[in-house]
């Protein structure tokens, strides 16, 4: 299929497009160069035409949320597709698979419709203690560790803890603390060249990261415990760190379920799946994103309850809408207003260069035709964006349409998980370390017939 976008408003912060008026081609599921003949012309004169959204930290299949949708507090996996779509976006990522869950969250993934999927491997550090203070044996520990992403299908890595401690008095001598941990996971990142995620905490903002580039910062807001807390994310997106947002709603923007879910990861603290809300972290978070003016900070929820994703499009107005701000905060909280460019940079551009994605987040040449399309008004200054970008009128992934006139006309559009080829293999202490485990190491991996369909990166 050939397809002509035509007199689109072109916004892409990649190309330098910031509203120019202009056509795309499509041909099979990529933007081609401009083309003789089209079989399709999608008239879009006067909307808005962006590259597909991409959740940075959609937190949809962690272990455990089956139990909240049984009490009714999330929608259903159906629903969760059918709503990013309606927001313009094609692309989710996980944030919490580890070796124990790997299988349950890419049955998950693969339940969403529509949206493509892909998912971090939480790396448990408890596991690696004694090789991690070994320095001589770090590139084992590196070696491992992707071999660990490949056959959990994963796409990266994400660290929950940074730190390493124990419970037992009695391994004391095996606890490694942050400063010390941090060093060893720099010389990782670079041994790798690559972006290592890190689980925003309070403990972590505190403690100085000897290479801030090399480390990705995950879910602010929730972090943002104390007022200091704000300068310390700030000095770490200025020196070339990135980080998402971790946005959260006002504490009683709805009401919210009394239910103390914690699944035990295998990690020091269990993960609390009905965090309680905090008006304080939460107005911090807001005031971050709205102190921050460069391009290392993306969008992103605190989670399915402090977040869903049937507000994100109010969180958006936030960003973009003093009026929105005062709202439903009570404050205005400045007049800084984000462009469209900083909306589609957080939601699109910093999103795909993160995960790794070089063909998605733009509009250029060569990029998979995954394009939202909105109906925006002339006058674009300072509009409520929870109007316009709450719902796109057309949608279209690989080059098939997917919504038209804001009709969902394509709910079995083909969808697929993205994991990372690392190309890695075991050495012989991955052995050592799982051989006092209940079962055999190798139960635990992801296979062709769970989730699907694959799509190897590299």
């Amino acid at each position: 299929m050939r397809l002509k976008i035509a007199q689109g408003r072109l916004y892409d912060p990649a190309q330098g497009w910031d509203g120019e008026v202009g056509d795309l081609y499509i041909e099979g599921e990529r933007i081609v160069a401009p083309l003789a003949e089209v079989d399709l012309v999608i008239d879009a004169q006067g909307q808005l035409v962006l590259a597909g959204g991409i959740d940075l930290r959609g937190q949809v299949a962690t272990y455990g949320l089956n139990m909240l949708r049984l009490w009714g507090w999330l929608p259903s996996p159906r629903e969760i597709g059918e709503l990013y779509a309606g927001l313009g976006y094609t692309h989710v990522h996980e944030p919490f698979l580890t070796l124990y869950t790997a299988k349950y969250v890419h049955r998950e993934l693969a339940a969403l419709p529509i949206v493509d999927t892909s998912a971090s491997l939480a790396v448990n550090l408890r596991d690696l203690d004694k090789w991690l203070k070994s320095p001589e044996q770090l590139g084992e520990v590196e070696q491992n560790i992707q071999f660990l992403v490949k056959q959990t299908r994963a796409l990266n890595v994400r660290i929950i803890e940074p730190y390493v401690r124990f419970r037992q008095d009695y391994y004391a001598h095996r606890n490694i603390a942050t400063e010390n941990l941090l060093e060893l996971l720099t010389r990782l990142a670079q041994g790798q060249n690559s972006t290592l995620t890190l689980e925003a905490s309070p403990e972590l903002l505190r403690q100085p990261l000897p290479d801030p580039p090399a480390f990705h910062l995950a879910a602010l807001g929730p972090a943002l415990t104390e007022a200091e807390l704000v300068q310390a994310a700030l000095n770490h997106l200025d020196q070339g760190g990135s980080a998402d947002l971790g946005l959260m709603q006002p504490a009683g923007y709805e009401s919210w379920p009394n239910l103390p879910v914690q699944i035990n990861m295998g990690f020091f603290r269990p993960l609390d799946l009905c965090p309680s809300p905090s008006q304080d972290a939460a107005l911090r978070a807001l005031e971050l994103a709205l102190q921050y003016q460069g391009a290392n900070l993306a969008f992103s929820g605190a989670g399915p309850l402090l977040a869903p994703v049937s507000g994100y499009a109010r969180m958006f107005s936030w960003l973009t809408d003093p009026s929105a701000r005062l709202q439903d905060w009570g404050a205005e909280l400045g007049d800084r207003a984000y462009s469209l460019a900083d909306w589609i940079n957080m939601t699109r551009t910093l999103p795909a260069r993160l995960l790794g994605f070089r063909d998605r987040g733009h509009l250029g040449i060569g990029a998979r035709a995954d394009l939202a399309i909105y109906d925006l008004p002339k006058n674009t200054d300072k509009i409520d964006l929870s109007q316009y970008l709450g719902r796109c009128r057309t949608l279209l992934k690989a080059g098939n349409l997917v919504i038209d006139n804001f009709n969902l006309i394509n709910p079995e559009i083909a969808r697929a998980t993205y994991y990372l080829q690392t190309g890695g293999e075991a050495s012989p202490w991955l052995g050592e370390m799982c051989q006092y485990r209940s079962f055999r190491l190798e139960n635990l991996w992801v296979h062709d017939h769970l989730g699907g369909d694959w799509v190897g990166v590299q």
